[in-house]
């Protein structure tokens, strides 16, 4: 019987987007159903007027976010809206919702922030493709729904955000 080193099987891949594959060929996105996607869109163009959280912006980006959720069966565990990036911690019930929920919700916010419309375009809005990655039940996802929950929270001025990287990166 041949046996096998475990690195030569190969693991599945969990994570997708940002900067992880740029330059290289595209893959299927990983999603899963039976389990929770941390999603992060990041624009480096959103800011000032452009901001995810300015004006009325942050109340329109919630509202839509809840409306398109409803409309293509995506549980919404966890949102926060950190004015130049969204974090939100979702579950859909098929690939294809998911797939769906994920361009629609990029597309309209896009528009949304910047008020381009058909004939009135305005350009590249987010700076890499949504950073995705699958993530397991139990402590996996309790670890994800708080680091959503702390982006909101310092996007919010409740936390400091260098205090609190700062004591996370200290030894213990």
């Amino acid at each position: 019987m041949k046996q096998f080193a475990f690195s030569a099987i190969p693991k599945a891949r969990t994570e997708h987007g940002g900067s992880i594959r740029q330059g290289r060929r595209k893959l299927a996105r990983p999603l899963d159903p039976k389990r929770p996607l941390h999603l992060v869109l990041r624009s480096e163009k959103a800011q000032g007027k452009l901001s995810l959280l300015y004006g009325q912006n942050w109340r329109k980006i919630e509202y839509l976010t809840a409306r398109l959720s409803r409309r293509y069966g995506v549980r919404v565990y966890q949102f926060a809206n950190s004015g130049n990036h969204l974090h939100l911690l979702v579950r859909g019930k098929t690939r294809k919702g998911l797939q769906d929920f994920l361009r629609v919700l990029s597309g309209k916010v896009a528009q949304l922030v910047t008020g381009a419309k058909k004939g009135q375009a305005f350009g590249k809005f987010w700076s890499a493709l949504a950073y995705s990655r699958v993530v397991e039940w139990g402590r996996a996802f309790f670890e994800a729904k708080y680091y959503v929950l702390r982006n909101e929270l310092e996007a919010d001025g409740v936390l400091d955000y260098r205090r609190a990287r700062a004591k996370r990166s200290a030894p213990a």
